[in-house]
């Protein structure tokens, strides 16, 4: 059955806060209903304005981002991998923690995973806040080793 503690919704949002505090990202990190962990991206000098318009038609500041078919997302795509990395690694640092799994079978509608992962650019009630540079088309997110954005 798919749970998560407290600690290791935690030690997830110390992972994001230490690999992408420097780079000005904005995250909050929750857990819903014991058995999923909802991470939002709320700000940042990152414009994700072309998810709002190639895959929602508005320019809503709001986006679900799907974790298995991030290929979708462009040049976000390696921010969004590494943020997924974070979510399914930084809880076997907490106490008891474990790091995500999933065994679940959907042929034969058995489904067992550690955690479900949902994860949001901006939320309906509180948009993302863009507050820097702007991705040129062409231009790729590129995220270094000491996990700078360039």
């Amino acid at each position: 059955m798919a749970y998560i503690k407290t600690e290791e919704v935690s030690a997830i949002r110390n992972e994001l806060k230490k690999r992408f505090g420097h780079t000005g990202l904005k995250f909050g990190v929750r857990k819903e209903h014991h058995s999923s962990v909802h991470v939002t991206i709320k700000a940042g000098p990152i414009d994700f304005s072309d998810i709002y318009k190639d895959h929602y038609g508005s320019g809503d500041h709001y986006a679900q981002i799907n974790p298995y078919h991030l290929s979708n997302y462009g040049q976000h795509q390696p921010l969004f991998e590494e943020i997924i990395k974070i979510i399914k690694t930084a809880p076997a640092l907490a106490e008891g923690g474990r790091e995500w799994f999933d065994k679940s079978d959907v042929m034969s509608d058995y489904f067992h995973t550690a955690f479900y992962i949902n994860l949001d650019v901006g939320s309906y009630d509180k948009p993302y806040v863009h507050n820097g540079w702007k991705l040129k088309p062409g231009m790729v997110l590129k995220l270094t080793p000491d996990m700078e954005v360039k």
